[in-house]
């Protein structure tokens, strides 16, 4: 009987640890980069926050936007992302599901990269 446990005992600690190298946790994704391969993620920065930013992917005729992430505060972005490095208000950025792929302070140069350009071509 002492053996029936011991080889028990032997069994489930291995499968155990089997079961622990075969889960493994899931790559972090940077909160303002896209979750689609499809589609774009968008950081919107001004001084007044849109109420309705699906309203405007409309109105532009843009639809490879999956997330806008609207912000007011330039200090703010710059501090928690000092990496896209904006240098002033209004600001837009436009991110794939690795990188910062076009950054602008132009509204107008933001819709035409977004008419003109889509992820992963």
């Amino acid at each position: 009987m002492n053996k029936i446990f011991v080889v028990w005992i032997i069994i489930c600690a291995f499968l155990i640890g089997c079961s622990s190298i075969i889960e493994t946790e899931p790559t972090p994704v940077h909160p303002l980069f896209s979750a689609d391969k499809n589609k774009y993620s968008l950081l919107m920065l001004g001084e007044t926050e849109m109420e309705d930013y699906h309203k405007w992917l409309g109105e532009n005729g843009i639809s490879n936007v999956e997330t806008i992430h609207g912000r007011t505060s330039l200090e703010k972005i710059n501090e928690e992302y000092k990496f896209l490095e904006l240098e002033k208000s209004p600001a837009y950025a436009v991110f794939d599901t690795k990188d910062v792929v076009f950054k602008s302070y132009s509204e107008k140069a933001l819709i035409e990269f977004l008419r003109e350009n889509n992820p992963n071509r």
